[in-house]
């Protein structure tokens, strides 16, 4: 991780973003984003900006997501 990079918490990437909180701890849990622990408080997960702006580039749909979106 570098010195310069920013470092969001849940609540805030959620504002950021338009996900909701529990949308964010999901993504950790499932191992979507990665968490650094607060230096001046290691109860609290930050996540990198650049992480979560990553996850919610659109990409293309699979051939499987199609095909449940026509039927």
């Amino acid at each position: 991780m570098d010195a310069t990079e920013e470092l969001l918490g849940h609540r805030e990437a959620s504002r950021r973003y338009g996900v909701s909180v529990p949308t964010i701890r999901r993504r950790v849990q499932e191992g979507q984003l990665e968490t650094f622990v607060r230096p001046i408080d290691p109860r609290k997960k930050l996540i990198r900006a650049t992480d979560i702006e990553a996850l919610m580039q659109p990409r293309p749909a699979t051939r499987l997501e199609t095909a449940v979106r026509v039927a």
